[in-house]
């Protein structure tokens, strides 16, 4: 069988080759470089023909570029004359063929040996892939076959004068046609969408029972599972930052309105508002005794709340952007804070900074109008923490940072070169990186060990399909990430609250709930919250969970 489509066949008739030719010549015309396709007054076929063979091409109305280009040679013999037929897809066709086929393979090829090679090997998505230029293949044959086998009855009747039933023979060919591609695409969908397994989860409707069909199906039920909603907090639709106490029983939050919030969580109400003189508020850290709130707001200024009375806060100066996060550490003496570029340590009882990571400027050299920063110096904070271990990307080195001791060391970088990072979080001993990735098509759960920067476990985990409306497309990742002393929680793309065990990536829960972002849970596990809605149009609520 030949990898590209063709067909060859011989006719034979009792004929001389001159009324052969004859017969032929009245059904082919010269060839136009323009036609004008309105008018139906025309022979079947366009080509040349001579006394050693043709090379024509049916003349048709519509689009079509499995249409065969047909070469004929005539052989005279005593008492009948052959014609030996060719039939075979256009040049230009099939030099995009072997375009398509050679870009496909440089690009696959590669990703199935590092696949093999590595410790995961070969999942769905690859074997599928591997499928597709079978497929394309079939799908070339098929409508190939379905025009040639027309061409064919159509010649034999012109050369041999023996009826045909052209009109009954391509009706049946089509219907043929058309069932093996329906049923093809129909496979190919079955296979993709129930065969992925564990690499395609399907959204629920938004039930009432934050329990899903996991939780209830899994023989060693796990704690996670008994999580409800607790309450709905409401009235602040321009809130963008929330922290929680470590026994779970307060919650504050901040946002536009440049406020403190405090809430009970005992009752859901709210308790008290400290309003700011300015500084769009971007992130929040509350002491473990639940005394002192960390703010980090839009102005550049950290401030320092006292929850204990209602005096003003005191003002840090000293970062050069806006702050992206701040952490008090566990002992309540010291401040962390990060912008962009750079990491500020402070003294908490006397607002002093302490020190600044990194603590020389990045090189820079210029070329005429050109700017070049060196990239060694390139300094970007990932993470922060209450233990003072930070997660910081270092060229093209991602480093584990102990602030306080002002001493680092890098993650295996083969663990996560070419891999887009979702989400960090560190620990509350500091011992532990939690980190989600991509890389395509997969998603990754990793944990790393601080201590020597090598990763412990990966795990793979599941990506998400979602139909929105008429559209249908592939989700991947976390949303958001958070940890309590012995447990991973994510909230998915999908809707959905993934529970992994700390030590052994093992998942143990999964919950249907409303897409919530900055996650944040009390030590014990028990309370968890997390913003719900549309933080550009100003409507977003705390969602509150407790188990």
């Amino acid at each position: 069988m030949r990898l590209l489509p063709q067909e060859k066949f011989t006719l034979r008739t009792p004929e001389p080759l001159s009324k052969i030719i004859e017969r032929l010549e009245a059904k082919i015309e010269a060839p136009k470089t323009f036609r004008w396709r309105v008018s139906r007054n025309h022979p079947p076929y366009a080509g040349t023909i001579s006394e050693d063979g043709f090379k024509i091409y049916r003349i048709i109305h519509y689009r079509n570029s499995f249409l065969p280009i047909i070469r004929g040679e005539f052989q005279s013999f005593l008492n009948e004359t052959q014609v030996h037929i060719t039939m075979s897809l256009h040049p230009f066709i099939l030099a995009f063929l072997i375009f398509w086929f050679s870009t496909f393979f440089s690009v696959l090829i590669p990703i199935v040996l590092h696949e093999i090679l590595s410790e995961n090997g070969l999942v769905f998505p690859e074997t599928l892939f591997l499928g597709l230029p079978i497929f394309v293949l079939f799908t070339f044959w098929c409508a190939f076959w379905y025009e040639a086998n027309y061409s064919r009855n159509e010649l034999t009747q012109i050369i041999t004068e023996k009826p045909s039933k052209i009109n009954s023979s391509r009706n049946k060919n089509s219907t043929i046609l058309w069932s093996v591609i329906i049923a093809t695409i129909f496979i190919v969908n079955l296979l993709f969408f129930t065969g992925r397994g564990e690499f395609l989860s399907f959204p629920l409707q938004t039930q009432q029972s934050l329990v899903s069909k996991f939780c209830s199906e899994n023989q060693t039920q796990s704690p996670y599972c008994d999580f409800s909603e607790a309450y709905t907090l409401e009235g602040y639709p321009s809130e963008s930052a929330i922290a929680i106490s470590s026994d779970g029983k307060i919650l504050v939050s901040g946002g536009e309105d440049k406020a403190i919030k405090i809430w009970d969580l005992q009752t859901g109400k709210l308790k008290k508002i400290r309003p700011s003189d300015s500084g769009v508020i971007n992130t929040l850290a509350l002491s473990f005794d639940g005394k002192t709130v960390v703010s980090g707001s839009g102005d550049r200024m950290i401030r320092i709340w006292d929850m204990t009375s209602d005096q003003p806060p005191k003002m840090l100066k000293g970062h050069s952007a806006n702050i992206g996060e701040v952490q008090i550490t566990s002992d309540g003496k010291t401040i962390i804070s990060q912008d962009y570029k750079e990491i500020k340590v402070w003294d908490l009882e006397t607002g002093t900074l302490q020190k600044t990571l990194p603590n020389s400027l990045s090189r820079q050299f210029k070329i005429g109008l050109l700017v070049i920063e060196d990239n060694a110096s390139y300094f970007n904070p990932i993470k922060l923490s209450s233990s003072g271990i930070t997660l910081v990307k270092k060229g093209n080195n991602i480093l584990v940072w102990d602030v306080i001791k002002n001493q680092h060391i890098p993650l295996e970088r083969k663990w996560f070169d070419n891999e887009h990072i979702y989400s960090a979080q560190i620990s509350f001993d500091g011992k532990k990186i939690v980190m989600t990735s991509y890389q395509q098509p997969k998603n990754y759960l990793k944990i790393w060990d601080s201590q020597t920067g090598k990763l412990q476990i990966k795990q793979q985990f599941r990506t998400a399909y979602i139909r929105d409306g008429l559209a249908s497309h592939i989700q991947s990742g976390l949303y958001d990430l958070t940890l309590t002393r012995d447990r991973i929680i994510g909230s998915t793309k999908d809707n959905k609250l993934k529970i992994w065990n700390l030590e052994t990536a093992e998942l143990e829960a999964t919950l249907n709930t409303e897409k919530m972002r900055d996650l944040v849970v009390s030590a014990d596990g028990k309370v968890l919250a997390g913003i719900i809605g549309n933080s550009y149009n100003h409507d977003t609520q705390i969602k509150v969970l407790k188990r």
